[in-house]
């Protein structure tokens, strides 16, 4: 369970209904990229996230029970409280993206109680408090520099007062299945995750590799695909309902950060 922050704000929260035990044995390396985006697309960034072969790990650093549930993580921190979840990673994603082009002016996202916090607040010293059952912002004397590591410190911020359904608004409407789409449940619990690469079988069928985060906080992982082992970590995805190794999109929404 995040912080209470976000409880108090909209009696929101972000968590993640955990719904499935699978096995994943295999990870099938045959099918490459559909797609050639521009190197400084969302979309290329995404097609080459830095992938490990290593355990899922909570806030903690304790592995978590289901492993099968993925074939690798991305390679980038948890930290050491309950925060990053399903919604987070996606915006932890977006906000590496956006941090390695040094679009830093565009780094910021939505509260539940729909505020805007850019990065250049937090590092001008303004910060969200919460008073009663709003959030205002205050001013400190606190300045940071734009570094990764204010960048961090400003996710966690971000992380305590968004969920599924501050991210969803947030988001623009998709119109089919691609390399960025967000497959996104908004709710209490909500779930969300995104396409990160598009391929096509030698059956002329599309494919897809999924990401996401799960509660409680742990590393952002590719999902397996314990259902088509033979094609695992791809999914076949069409309209209706969506199965993936841990979460049953019913009634779900498609989005893009741009």
């Amino acid at each position: 369970m995040r912080s209470l922050i976000a409880f108090f704000i909209l009696l929101l929260s972000a968590n993640c209904d955990n719904t499935s035990q699978k096995t994943n044995h295999i990870k099938n390396n045959q099918n490459q990229s559909l797609t050639s985006y521009p190197k400084n697309s969302w979309q290329y960034f995404l097609q080459h996230l830095p992938v490990v072969n290593s355990p899922i790990l909570d806030y903690t650093g304790k592995p978590i029970s289901n492993q099968a549930k993925h074939v690798a993580i991305i390679n980038y921190d948890v930290g050491n409280s309950d925060l990053q979840q399903c919604a987070d990673a996606l915006m932890r994603l977006r906000a590496e993206y956006l941090f390695e082009q040094k679009r830093f002016n565009e780094i910021g996202f939505h509260f539940c109680s729909g505020q805007y916090y850019f990065w250049n607040m937090y590092c001008k010293g303004i910060k969200p408090v919460l008073k009663g059952n709003a959030v205002q912002f205050i001013s400190t004397n606190n300045i940071y520099q734009q570094t990764h590591e204010s960048l961090r410190n400003y996710l966690d911020i971000v992380y305590a007062y968004a969920n599924t359904i501050s991210l969803c608004k947030e988001l623009k409407p998709a119109n089919d299945f691609e390399t960025g789409t967000v497959i996104i449940t908004p709710g209490n619990p909500g779930h969300t995750c995104i396409i990160i690469d598009d391929t096509i079988n030698n059956k002329g069928e599309k494919l897809y590799k999924l990401v996401e985060g799960y509660m409680p906080a742990q590393s952002i992982y590719i999902l397996s695909n314990p259902y088509e082992e033979s094609i695992s970590p791809w999914y076949k995805l069409n309209r209706g309902e969506i199965v993936t190794a841990s979460y049953d999109f019913t009634n779900y929404q498609l989005k893009k950060f741009e």
